[in-house]
């Protein structure tokens, strides 16, 4: 599937941020997350996943408008947002590691 700005689904670095609580905005569990999340490595986990992605350091997180980390922009494949999380997750903890 090709990337439309308009339907790209957004990955902010709080979803993937071991350090934050849920109402902080972590959206998966600590197990599948990282310490301090960069948009380039969440880049990087959807060059992996082969997803079409576009970086915006210009967005801020609304729940953090004045942090100004940015967000990465990826493609609506044919899973849903939660489960392309997953997959991010999973892909930003193996790379951790190594």
């Amino acid at each position: 599937m090709a990337y439309d700005a308009d339907v790209a689904i957004t990955l902010w670095p709080e979803y993937f941020d071991a350090k934050r609580t849920r109402s902080e905005g972590r959206r998966l569990p600590v197990s599948l997350c990282v310490e301090n999340p960069s948009l380039d490595i969440i880049a990087k986990a959807a060059m992996i996943l082969d997803l079409e992605y576009e970086v915006r350091e210009d967005m801020c997180y609304p729940k953090a408008p004045r942090a100004g980390h940015g967000c990465v922009k990826v493609e609506k494949g044919k899973i849903g947002k939660t489960a392309l999380l997953r997959e991010v997750g999973n892909t930003l903890v193996k790379n951790q590691k190594k």
